[in-house]
């Protein structure tokens, strides 16, 4: 792990902004000793800058693709796109093949931003010293943000590796050997919910500005990752994970220490709370984000022209749907309603794509990493998507077996494809150029808008009608703003936290209906009102198919993915389900759908939760004799899981 100090720069823009403009004064530091970077942190202009710096290395295609890669490329939402080789470093985690040796496995960029990080919380307090403009309380959001944006990146890392070293230091140079021991995924966990609880308050509610509200870390992200840090670790308590076993850790001789120990957990580590505790946790805070998101509309909405509107109308109460951005407003509530008249969607179109993913910094947006195509060019989605400059694929495609059919009916979770028929999503995600196709190339993130030419007279009713075309137009050329967090997955956290918490039907009831909001979002003509009723009734989600924790925690995961889908976040739903249930099987049985050959191959290779974690890239265990190699995919070992299928 050495690797990832060795071009540690710190590279700021004054006026943050959503890093759209270039700066004048373009800084990089690179420090080649503590004197010289000891004298950059004199005053606040230093410290913003070093802050923006953080949330700029965040903020990188390299990132982001990392991000993709780990959360996208074992589940079962893409496969190799068909001009791809079949040896492609992608093509074999596609397969299970997970080698030491690729390159994706590659953590150095993550670790960067934590030091980035690291150096703002160590030298915040030494500017409060040195400026007098400068105090605690101006101190006291900024360090909120950085431990929240350091928790994040540790949250990616211990979801993908499982056990990984915990870095609360900075580190200057590469003359400074960084000797940092892995530790257990809950003791990771333990971390990062410590550091989170401690400053979830101090958190900025408002910048003063929608850009910084949307991009930058505020109180309502903070509690966002809190809920899905605790959903995570209720997960691991409740199937009572341990750390890895197999683990190959270096020889007294190797670490090269004389009156140190290092002290691996033990196995039967006494849990300090348990996981009811955590989902009530989850619970608790998903609660604090929607109260947050709910007195931020209603400001907005008293301030507003049709204040009086809604006074004089059946009241001003915030309801699920005003806090989700909506495709038709016809049967919503008073706040949907104002919404509709001052954006003035296409109610035929899929309206709520392209003022999330289109047009960016969307009211429902908790926090999303800012690109603008030029100074910050998200390629990430032209190079794993669909590159429209070029009319150039990408190396992924969706699942054709998951998306060529429809459901008939939403109110299963056991089908092989994941769409009803009046679902935008569907092909707001993908290319759909009419029914019947056979390649489904994805298109989020690449286009600002999407929309139908069989007429606007109609809200959808079947998007596999022969008539139907979904038309993409205006492409986002590497200016796709990436959403960290968004309410609908507030609302879909909470659902999954209550499912595992209660058994009653109030309560399950409850759950049920946040789910039912996000489906509803995306499938308003299967709740008209009016002569399309009786149509429309059997294309909407029933409670009677879904009163039950298990059949609720089913569906919750099938509408993340729908939900969800090309935005790095299925892989780690698949990995905290197997957790929950303490084994692989069940999560297999999904994962393998998207596969028509070889799935027993794939089901032996991933047969126990340990497999289901990356293996650490074998330069950082070259450059750091302190790291050891997950037990599933040791090399040297005979195995046979890494070998080609």
């Amino acid at each position: 792990m050495k690797s990832f100090i060795k071009n540690i720069m710190l590279v700021g823009c004054v006026g943050f902004g959503s890093f759209l403009t270039s700066c004048d004064d373009f800084l990089t530091i690179t420090p080649t000793d503590r004197t010289v970077e000891e004298e950059f942190w004199q005053d606040k202009s230093d410290l913003n800058n070093a802050v923006y710096a953080s949330y700029k290395r965040m903020a990188t295609s390299d990132v982001i693709t990392k991000f993709m890669y780990w959360g996208e490329l074992r589940s079962d939402n893409f496969e190799r796109e068909s001009t791809q080789p079949a040896t492609s470093n992608e093509a074999n985690i596609m397969n299970a093949n997970l080698l030491p040796t690729n390159n994706i496995f590659d953590w150095t960029i993550v670790y960067n931003v934590i030091n980035n990080c690291n150096k703002v919380l160590v030298h915040g307090e030494d500017v409060i010293k040195r400026d007098e403009s400068f105090n605690n309380s101006d101190w006291a959001p900024i360090r909120a943000e950085m431990i929240a944006l350091r928790a994040l990146c540790h949250f990616y890392l211990v979801r993908t590796y499982g056990e990984i070293p915990y870095v609360d230091v900075d580190y200057n140079n590469s003359s400074q050997e960084l000797r940092q021991q892995q530790i257990p995924q809950l003791a990771v966990l333990d971390s990062i919910i410590s550091d989170l609880e401690a400053v979830k308050d101090i958190a900025m509610e408002d910048f003063g500005n929608k850009t910084d509200n949307k991009s930058r870390i505020t109180k309502k992200a903070v509690y966002t990752i809190l809920a899905d840090v605790y959903l995570w670790r209720a997960s691991y308590k409740a199937g009572n994970c341990h750390p890895f076993t197999n683990r190959i850790v270096p020889t007294y001789n190797e670490l090269y220490i004389k009156d140190e120990t290092i002290v691996l957990d033990d196995d039967n580590r006494a849990y300090n709370t348990t996981a009811e505790e955590d989902y009530k946790k989850c619970v608790e805070c998903c609660d604090k984000v929607i109260e947050l998101a709910s007195n931020e509309l209603m400001d907005k909405f008293k301030k507003s022209s049709y204040a009086n509107y809604a006074s004089a109308s059946s009241g001003s109460k915030i309801e699920l749907c005003d806090l989700l951005e909506q495709n038709d407003f016809s049967d919503m509530s008073i706040l949907s309603t104002y919404l509709a008249r001052i954006k003035n969607p296409s109610y035929n179109s899929d309206g709520a794509y392209t003022t999330i993913f289109g047009d960016g910094y969307a009211n429902e947006t908790i926090w999303e990493l800012p690109f603008n195509g030029t100074q910050s060019s998200n390629v990430m989605v032209s190079n794993l998507f669909y590159n429209v400059t070029n009319s150039k694929v990408g190396s992924l495609e969706g699942v054709t077996s998951l998306l060529e059919g429809v459901l008939s009916n939403p109110n299963t979770t056991s089908a092989s494809t994941i769409f009803p028929k009046t679902d935008y999503r569907r092909w707001s995600t993908f290319k759909f150029e009419k029914a019947g196709q056979a390649k489904f190339t994805p298109f989020k993130y690449i286009y600002k808008s999407h929309t139908q030419s069989n007429g606007a007279s109609t809200i959808m009713s079947d998007n596999t009608a022969s008539n139907f075309d979904a038309i993409s137009s205006t492409s986002s050329l590497g200016d796709a703003n990436f959403i960290m967090y968004r309410m609908s997955e507030v609302y879909l956290m909470k659902a999954e936290a209550m499912s595992q918490i209660y058994t009653d039907e109030e309560n399950l009831k409850i759950a049920f209906n946040y789910v039912r909001e996000v489906f509803k979002r995306s499938n308003p003509y299967a709740y008209l009102k009016g002569s399309n009723s009786s149509t429309a009734k059997t294309d909407s989600l029933n409670f009677t198919s879904f009163n039950t924790p298990e059949s609720l925690e089913a569906l919750v995961l099938a509408e993340r993915q729908r939900e969800f889908m090309c935005e790095g976040k299925r892989w780690f739903d698949l990995v905290r389900y197997a957790q929950r249930h303490g084994k692989t099987h069940d999560m297999l049985t999904i994962l393998t759908r998207k596969y028509s050959s070889n799935s027993k191959a794939i089901q032996a290779k991933l047969a126990d939760i340990q497999s289901l974690f990356n293996p650490v890239y074998e330069e950082e265990l070259k450059a750091n004799t302190w790291l050891y190699q997950n037990g599933a995919w040791e090399t040297s070992k005979s195995t046979g899981r890494t070998d080609n299928l």
